[in-house]
């Protein structure tokens, strides 16, 4: 009897070992519940897809945490994402000309124009997904409109920059926040605030500042009067605007010769129009070649300079931070004796951190027009 009842519990403790699975402890392991200090509500969030930022005309924004591409609403903000972030850069505003694709690195000349203003191809951006439009305005409650129809039109967020030149600095660190590129924006924003010092820092007396008249237009006779954001590096290189006019709807105002030759401005720089191919430097000898304007103070004594407006134009069209080295240069031709810089070697510092391309002599002297 007893040798039958071992055969049964050696039989029993068998058939348990054969049903436990293999490998199998048969220790107790606690779940996750049982830990110490542990509660179901501390399960982690899944992380945000996006994040807020303010942008500079006040606006809260909602954007997405990786930005892969940008569209740009203005010329100006594509010189921004061009400057900064150049391969997020959906595209242009319009067709480059020659001026602008002899500077700026051919992988960019194809990238598709999808207009500006009224002209927006709506379509075509919302086809490409950018995922945000960044657009430059004057900061006012109109710009806050704007941005928000364009929104509400594209189905993405807008971001908004200041096209005052002296908001460059804060406009950089803006974008570098948004697209993850800190120490780059920080390059671009010192770059730009020291030539504001450096510049707005001279010692000119009120004797000593010159009138200056800038012309734009085929006929250098559109100008931009005392107060435009179009004329406004006059007044930020310590010269006077000599276009003494109400500033009207428009910010450029069309003038006549003989208002001209009433201001008889120290220093002329004319702009010349990109769009019919009529570079500053051949706006300058137009204006010298006119027998009409040679009593012109500026004109007897050589004081009539051809805008560089390579690959945009360093005073003007547009009105984005393509004019900090306008700054430079201007103030070098206007206040020669104040500087300790060498304006070639600024420029070729501008062009190698802004433009991304090492000048060579060839093409400075095309963007002076010596070439």
């Amino acid at each position: 009897m007893k040798t039958q009842r071992r055969i049964f519990l050696l039989l029993l403790a068998l058939v348990f070992l054969l049903a436990a699975p293999a490998g199998c402890s048969w220790a107790h392991t606690p779940a996750k519940t049982d830990l110490p200090g542990f509660s179901p509500s501390e399960n982690p969030e899944p992380k945000s897809q996006t994040r807020k930022i303010t942008d500079m005309a006040g606006r809260t924004v909602e954007v997405p945490n990786e930005i892969s591409s940008a569209f740009s609403a203005t010329p100006a903000s594509a010189i921004y994402l061009y400057t900064l972030v150049p391969d997020k850069l959906l595209g242009w505003n319009y067709e480059l000309n020659e001026a602008e694709k002899s500077i700026i690195p051919e992988e960019y000349h194809t990238l598709p124009s999808f207009g500006m203003g009224d002209a927006i191809n709506y379509e075509a951006v919302i086809a490409a997904g950018p995922g945000i439009a960044v657009s430059t305005a004057s900061i006012n409650n109109s710009a806050v409109e704007e941005a928000d129809k364009l929104s509400q039109r594209l189905g993405i967020p807008v971001v908004v920059l200041s096209t005052d030149l002296m908001d460059a600095p804060a406009a950089y660190r803006l974008m570098g926040e948004l697209f993850g590129v800190e120490a780059q924006a920080e390059k671009l924003a010192v770059y730009a605030e020291e030539t504001f010092s450096s510049i707005s820092g001279m010692d000119i007396t009120d004797e000593e500042k010159v009138r200056v008249y800038y012309g734009n237009g085929e006929t250098s006779l559109e100008t931009a009067p005392a107060g435009s954001s179009h004329g406004q590096i006059i007044e930020l290189v310590n010269a006077v605007n000599a276009a003494c006019l109400e500033l009207g709807d428009g910010s450029r105002m069309q003038i006549s010769k003989e208002q001209l030759l009433a201001w008889d401005p120290d220093v002329i720089i004319v702009n010349g129009e990109p769009k019919a191919t009529l570079s500053g430097g051949a706006a300058a000898d137009a204006l010298l070649s006119d027998p009409d304007l040679n009593s012109l103070k500026a004109v007897k004594n050589g004081m009539v300079f051809g805008i560089p407006n390579a690959p945009f134009g360093w005073v003007d069209r547009p009105p984005g931070p393509n004019r900090i080295i306008g700054m430079r240069w201007l103030a070098g031709k206007i206040y020669p004796s104040h500087f300790d810089f060498d304006v070639d070697e600024e420029v070729r510092t501008f062009f190698r951190l802004f433009y991304h391309v090492d000048l060579t002599g060839e093409q400075l002297a095309q963007l002076y027009g010596r070439a």
